[in-house]
């Protein structure tokens, strides 16, 4: 590699042909409980793809799947073109599809219904974004050929991992092609080749809570870890959670593998990375925030502002609806017969939380807690510890006044935890020190999810 060479990471677009129809009841329905924009993605990617498009010193762009809503046919034609747009700019780009680009049944919103368009099946996928990668491999996995490997630059491969499974419960990565990506990384490596991966479900759990979401990182992801650690791979991007974490694992034999998951460019928090290769093997990771887009309904709202407010909304209708609307809360965890025993104590906090402040627990709790943040809602709390996980850098470490008041409160309520934790540790380990887990679900020690300058073993491969 005789410069630094460089390349944006653009993380679930999730275009929406808004032609089908994004308006009336359906819409705002499905709008409220979404993280990301959906009529809003053509405005946004416009703008944001015209900046890079712009932009003279990276030419290369990742894109990890969930490229559209939900495998609409007409959005994969529209998408389609503004990747043209790029290319006719000068940017060259390597995409994978996932989960949210082919569907049996895709839909479009028209008054109070959803009604059924056109819908693109996965066996079309390779063929419809040939030109995004696919075309240029020098390797393919042939099961399915939505794996591949491309060489980006002098020295540098990429290793894209399409990561479906068999499109139902299994999100991750088969023996066979586990086995074919060793021999990828192998290979690149005898030929004095830096190779890296991308795939769209995070490898690595990015936060305690995300160990308990089943989609929040791939099946097996332990096992898959350590297999590609100990094959020499360290350094791997991925999208999907909608979320800016920078999570690192070591395999039991020693071997680093870092993943890099970047938030969606549609929706808070919305970011998108620069990545660029430096002397020794350094590389350097930037975090760009989504910019200003043009839309109707965004008012005085900047960008940031309107992307978090969105965020915000979802999370605080779903917080309202653990006192008002028990039918709502509990479909978004299973439904109300396999919630209802929960509704007593759910309700119970649902509504304690509306006028609770962190000083009124307090005193009833019998702590000291700093003056400072007396008055803050638990229902605020609450949501910024949830917007928190999703955004990174999670601010409450030790010795900021929201962790010290929340370890107080945990001691005091031990007696309870402990009784918890002996229903539900031997089922989940991560849950026998229910204390440990919240703490560490709130504060990040490391602050590194948007800024980093990592070491990579890509000068010991390079010749």
């Amino acid at each position: 590699m005789s410069k630094p060479f460089s390349f944006f990471l653009v993380t679930d677009p999730h275009y929406f042909e808004t032609a089908l129809g994004a308006e009336g009841e359906a819409y705002e329905a499905r709008s409220r409980v979404d993280q990301k924009c959906i009529a809003e993605t053509g405005a946004i990617i416009d703008a944001e793809f015209a900046r890079i498009a712009a932009d003279t010193e990276t030419d290369v762009i990742l894109i990890p799947g969930d490229l559209i809503f939900d495998g609409e046919k007409e959005s994969h034609v529209g998408f389609r073109e503004k990747l043209r747009r790029l290319q006719q700019a000068g940017k060259k780009i390597y995409l994978i599809t996932a989960r949210h680009d082919y569907n049996s049944y895709s839909s479009a919103f028209r008054g109070s219904e959803r009604v059924e368009v056109e819908h693109t099946d996965r066996s079309e996928l390779r063929e419809f974004y040939k030109d995004f990668g696919f075309s240029d491999a020098i390797a393919t996995y042939e099961r399915d050929g939505l794996s591949y490997v491309a060489q980006l630059a002098d020295g540098i491969r990429l290793l894209a991992l399409n990561c479906d499974g068999d499109t139902k419960d299994f999100k991750g990565l088969w023996d066979d092609q586990l086995q074919w990506a060793k021999e990828q990384i192998q290979k690149a490596h005898d030929e004095g080749q830096y190779i890296f991966a991308m795939t769209h479900y995070p490898l690595l759990p990015a936060s305690p809570v995300m160990y308990l979401i089943g989609d929040a990182k791939l099946t097996d992801w332990q096992k898959t870890a350590d297999f590609l650690a100990d094959a020499g791979l360290d350094l791997i991007f991925t999208g999907h959670m909608h979320m800016q974490s920078l999570t690192e694992h070591t395999s039991k034999s020693g071997n680093k593998i870092t993943d890099i998951c970047t938030g969606s460019l549609v929706g808070c928090p919305a970011y998108y990375r620069r990545v660029t290769f430096l002397a020794e093997g350094k590389i350097q990771i930037q975090s760009i925030a989504t910019g200003e887009f043009e839309w109707k309904d965004k008012g005085d709202k900047t960008a940031a502002e309107y992307f978090q407010w969105r965020f915000d909304r979802m999370i605080t209708d779903l917080i309202d609806a653990m006192a008002f609307d028990f039918p709502f809360f509990a479909a978004k965890f299973g439904g109300e017969e396999k919630m209802k025993k929960f509704k007593p104590v759910i309700t119970f906090f649902g509504k304690g939380m509306q006028k609770w402040t962190i000083g009124s627990l307090a005193k009833l709790l019998h702590i000291s807690v700093d003056p400072s943040i007396k008055n803050i809602l638990l229902k605020d709390i609450g949501l910024s510890f949830v917007r928190n996980i999703f955004v990174g850098n999670e601010p409450y470490v030790k010795g900021t006044p929201v962790y010290d008041a929340m370890e107080k409160i945990l001691k005091r309520l031990s007696p309870i935890l402990h009784q918890v934790e002996k229903k539900v540790g031997g089922k989940n380990p991560m849950l026998s020190d229910l204390s440990g887990f919240i703490l560490k679900t709130i504060g990040d020690e490391k602050q590194l999810d948007y800024e980093a300058v990592l070491t990579t073993n890509a000068a010991v491969y390079q010749k």
